[in-house]
C-alpha cells in the first residue's frame, strides 16, 4: 500500500496529525492496534475548557466541573466557581470524534492492526511492515510520524529514545456513583492514598465517576490497583458520597514523568504525543498536547510532502513549533512533579495550607503550569511567600519565567 504519510497510532496525537495533513490532500494511512478507537482506556481525562475551546473541541465531550476538592492526611481545601475553568472528558466519544475528523478529510484509518517495524531503503525510512488479520503488510511512505503512546516503538527503533526511565502508572474504576456531586472533583495526596503521586475522583456524567490512583515509578514500588481498593476501602473520607457504588469499566495507564526526548525528528520521522514525552508531568496531563502538536505535526508533514523534503533538518520545523509554545510549560511540569513526588505527609498538609491562601482563579493557572510573568505577578500579589518559593526553586532549575 504506498501513501504519502503512515501514522502509528490512532490516539489524539496521530489523529490530530492525521486529520491536518489529509486536510491538504496528502494521502494519509493510520495504523491501529487496537480494535477501535478510543479503547481501551488509559485516561482520566481531565482537562481545561478555555484551552480545549482553542482547539475547536465541542462542547459535547466536556463535563464541567465548580468545585475541587483537595485532601492531604490532616487538611482538607475547597475551591468553587461560578464559571467552571475544567472539566472531565468523554475520552472515547472525543478520540472517535477525532477519528471522524481525519476520515472525512481522506485519511484512512486500519484498526486492529500492529506496527511490526519500520521499513528502510537505501538507509532511509520508506515506511511501515504491519500485521492485520494474519497477514503481513509493508505500507509504504517517505514520512512516518510516531504516535504510538508511551512505547515509543519507532522512536526506540530509529535510537531517538532509550525508552523513559521514569513512568506515572495508574489505575482506575469507572464506578456508578449514585451520590457523588455531578460537578465536583476531589484529589486525594500522602501516603494514605498515592506515594509519590495522587489519588482523584472525576464525575463524568450520568451518575459515572472515574476513581483513581497513580504513582511514579520506580519512585515507589507501589501497586496503583492496590492503592486504589484501599481508597474505596476508605470511602468514608467523602461523607458518603462514594456510597452504594459499583464497578463499571477498570482502566490502567502509563505516561512519561520525564522531560521530552532530545530529538523528536529525524530523517523521514516525526515523534508526536506520550511517545516524544510531549506531556506535562505535574498533573499526568496530555490530551489538549497531543491534539495540538499533533496537528503542528500534520502541517509540517504536508508542506514537506509538497517540497518531498524529508530530511531532519527541514522537519525540525516541527520541534521548533512546539517548542516555542510547549517547551517551558513541560519542564516547569517535570520540575514540580519531582519535587511533589517526594513530600511527606506534613508537607502534603502545608501546601494545601498554602493553596487555600491563593484566589480560586488562581489554581488553574498553577495547576497548568502557566508561570508567565503576568500570572507570576498575580500570585505575588496573592501569596508573596508562595512565590518566593516558587521562584528560588524556578532558578535553581532555570526554569524561565516567559
Amino acid at each position: 500500500m504506498n501513501f504519502d504519510l503512515v501514522i502509528a497510532g490512532a490516539g489524539p496525537a496521530g489523529l490530530s496529525a492525521a486529520c491536518a495533513a489529509a486536510k491538504t490532500g496528502v494521502r494519509v494511512a493510520v495504523i491501529e492496534k487496537s480494535k477501535e478507537i478510543g479503547y481501551p482506556i488509559h485516561t482520566s481525562g481531565g482537562s481545561w475548557i478555555d484551552e480545549l475551546r482553542k482547539l475547536h473541541v465541542p462542547e459535547a465531550f466536556m463535563h464541567p466541573i465548580r468545585e475541587g476538592v483537595f485532601i492531604s492526611p490532616n487538611r482538607k481545601v475547597t475551591f468553587k466557581y461560578v464559571e467552571p475553568p475544567s472539566c472531565i472528558l468523554d475520552v472515547r466519544g472525543l478520540y472517535q470524534y477525532l477519528a471522524e475528523l481525519a476520515s472525512a478529510a481522506g485519511a484512512e484509518i486500519f484498526v486492529n492492526t500492529t506496527v511490526l517495524n519500520p521499513v528502510f531503503e537505501e538507509d532511509r525510512i520508506a515506511g511501515l511492515q504491519a500485521r492485520r488479520l494474519g497477514h503481513t503488510l509493508r505500507v509504504q511512505a517517505p514520512l512516518v510520524i510516531d504516535a504510538t503512546g508511551c512505547a515509543g516503538m519507532i522512536a526506540r527503533r530509529l535510537g531517538l529514545s532509550k525508552g523513559f526511565r521514569r513512568l506515572g502508572v495508574g489505575a482506575e474504576y469507572d464506578l456508578f456513583a449514585p451520590h457523588w456531586p455531578e460537578d465536583r472533583v476531589a484529589f486525594l495526596f500522602g501516603s494514605l492514598y498515592a506515594p509519590s503521586g495522587y489519588g482523584w475522583v472525576f464525575p463524568h456524567g450520568h451518575q459515572r465517576v472515574r476513581l483513581g490512583v497513580g504513582v511514579i515509578h520506580p519512585d515507589t514500588s507501589e501497586d496503583p490497583q492496590m492503592l486504589l481498593e484501599k481508597i474505596l476501602s476508605k470511602a468514608d473520607i467523602f461523607n458518603g458520597a462514594l456510597s452504594k457504588v459499583s464497578r463499571i469499566e477498570y482502566h490502567r495507564g502509563i505516561i512519561p514523568s520525564e522531560t521530552f526526548l532530545q530529538r523528536t525528528v529525524s530523517d523521514g520521522v516525526m515523534v508526536v504525543g506520550d511517545a516524544g514525552g510531549l506531556v506535562s508531568t505535574l498533573l499526568g496531563e496530555g490530551i489538549r498536547f497531543a491534539i495540538d502538536i499533533g496537528r503542528m505535526a500534520g502541517g509540517v508533514a504536508a508542506e514537506a510532502i509538497s517540497r518531498k523534503r524529508f530530511d531532519e533538518d527541514f522537519l525540525r520545523k516541527f520541534e521548533r513549533v512546539w517548542k516555542k509554545k510547549y517547551k517551558q510549560v513541560f519542564k516547569a511540569g517535570e520540575y514540580i512533579n519531582h519535587r511533589i513526588a517526594r513530600y511527606r505527609d506534613e508537607q502534603w498538609d502545608h501546601r494545601l495550607e498554602t493553596l487555600s491562601k491563593l484566589p480560586p482563579e488562581l489554581l488553574p493557572v498553577i495547576l497548568k503550569g502557566e508561570f508567565t510573568r503576568k500570572n507570576v505577578m498575580k500570585i505575588l500579589r496573592a501569596n508573596p511567600v508562595f512565590l518566593r518559593k516558587a521562584a528560588l526553586s524556578a532558578f535553581k532549575s532555570k526554569i524561565k519565567f516567559t
